[in-house]
């Protein structure tokens, strides 16, 4: 959809960003580990797959590394998708 003023613009490009994405919190001394060093410590993590029994996900830093949760509950993360 284009806009022509650029406050609308911004916030359009800002709902498009956001798209996809999930914040994660660490349970787990493991999970506490995998945020520290591959997501630089940010909850942001982009949702590459859905599966019924389980999401994978990405690190914005580092989109090469993946990892899941468990559906609907995870024993190391706490997870909440972003709309």
């Amino acid at each position: 959809m284009y806009r022509s003023d650029h406050t609308n613009a911004r916030q359009f490009t800002h709902e498009v960003m956001l798209r996809d994405k999930a914040k994660v919190s660490p349970k787990s001394d493991k999970a506490k580990r995998i945020y520290a060093e591959y997501l630089n410590n940010k909850s942001l993590v982009v949702v590459e797959h859905k599966r019924k029994d389980r999401w994978f996900f990405s690190a914005i830093d580092n989109p090469d590394f993946w990892f899941w949760v468990d559906v609907p509950e995870d024993v190391n993360w706490d997870y909440k998708l972003i709309d």
